[in-house]
């Protein structure tokens, strides 16, 4: 029996596809609630399109501990995966200090504070319009429940 027939068989067990198709700016609106939920800090959006092709946002916050940052990074890595979506890559996910995940469009960077004042992204992309947040308290109720501290 080939792969096809077995999905045929078993539908639950279909590659997941995406349940709805969303744009870049409703995914990083969603990746900004998730790392609000999960207490990140000066959450800030840069809209990147009017300048470069590299990504069309990139997200900016910071973690107050490597669990933290990892924390927000699996989050938001799994709340897209639900809705079909898989990062192109994750970069220092170990440390823990700067994690960036690369959706292609959206760029995600979980950052200690001394990280983030080292390598003022704001300030290098300062030409980038911010998008103004309207981030909803607790959206996944899960304040409560995540480690803050190493």
């Amino acid at each position: 029996m080939n792969e096809e027939q077995d999905y045929l068989l078993f539908p639950e067990e279909l590659p997941p596809t995406p349940k709805e198709a969303m744009t870049a700016e409703e995914r990083v609106r969603l990746m900004a609630n998730i790392a609000d939920a999960l207490r990140a800090t000066d959450i800030v959006v840069l809209d990147l399109r009017p300048l470069t092709i590299i990504a069309d946002f990139f997200l900016i916050c910071t973690g107050n501990s490597s669990i933290q940052i990892r924390s927000i990074s699996d989050k938001i890595e799994e709340k897209l995966r639900e809705k079909g979506m898989k990062k192109l890559r994750v970069e220092g996910f170990q440390d823990a200090t700067w994690i960036l995940l690369d959706y292609g469009d959206v760029v995600v960077h979980s950052m200690a504070a001394e990280q983030r004042a080292y390598f003022q992204l704001e300030e290098f992309w300062s030409e980038a319009p911010r998008l103004e947040l309207d981030l909803v308290p607790e959206p996944l109720g899960l304040r409560s429940s995540l480690p803050l501290e190493d």
